[in-house]
């Protein structure tokens, strides 16, 4: 059967790419393009497609998601989406993880019996789960050869390349605070789009009556880049917004 590696863009998935072209596997890494990952992902995914094609490896096949709406609206970009729908990414709903990542790789498999490798790495092995799902089965590269994170990272280092930034969303739920505030510092015009789609959210749900919700749930992302500030960066070394909001 045929192996597709799910390539995410962190350390995870890049460690485990590398470990299976040194053992020799036969596999095509595919990465879904959603639109909305950090602009650091993207450009470690460009650089790893040069290393990889100097090297005379197979490149990473790109996809992109194809959503349709209930109106017959076509997007391909999760933003956009939500900006449509007037919602954000819901940590119960999980509803950007199936229809922007997993049912793109699902209609890419065709149906057809195969292996789909995941970057879990061993110290996360409780989200391991061996299953058969439509044809094919999951399999942990990462968790067979007994590779921590730290050891994912080392072997990174091995190779000469740089370690990647963890990959997600820059609208993510799960993003933890720390990192929205590394958002608004290093890129204040995706951390002005994350808020401007917060914001609409809430204004829709003010509209139907309902309790405003925010991406870190417990406060605004305003509220999140500005407390304790001090512990990371000086209120003044914030680049200005682009919306000037």
């Amino acid at each position: 059967m045929k192996n597709y590696l799910s390539f995410g863009g962190g350390v995870n998935s890049v460690a485990m790419m590398l470990y299976c072209l040194d053992e020799g596997w036969d596999f095509e890494a595919v990465f879904v393009d959603h639109g909305t990952d950090w602009p650091e992902t993207y450009e470690y995914l460009n650089m790893f497609q040069e290393w990889l094609v100097k090297r005379n490896y197979k490149p990473i096949t790109v996809l992109k998601p194809t959503v349709r709406t209930i109106d017959k609206k076509i997007f391909n970009n999760l933003y956009d989406y939500c900006w449509e729908k007037r919602i954000f990414p819901a940590r119960m709903s999980r509803m950007c993880t199936d229809k922007f990542k997993i049912t793109p790789l699902e209609k890419y498999y065709n149906k057809q019996s195969c292996f789909v490798l995941i970057g879990i790495d061993q110290g996360e092995s409780h989200r391991a789960t061996i299953k058969t799902k439509k044809g094919y089965e999951y399999r942990y590269p990462l968790i067979e050869a007994g590779m921590n994170r730290a050891d994912c990272e080392a072997f990174i280092h091995d190779k000469n390349l740089p370690v990647p930034i963890k990959s997600g969303c820059f609208i993510c739920p799960f993003q933890p605070r720390y990192q929205y505030k590394e958002l608004r510092h290093l890129h204040p015009d995706l951390f002005c789009k994350a808020e401007q789609l917060e914001n609409r959210y809430i204004d829709r749900r003010k509209k139907e009556g309902k309790k405003p919700l925010y991406i870190c749930m417990e406060m605004p992302l305003r509220v999140v880049v500005e407390e304790d500030q001090y512990k990371l960066f000086k209120r003044d070394e914030y680049p200005p917004c682009n919306c000037m909001l």
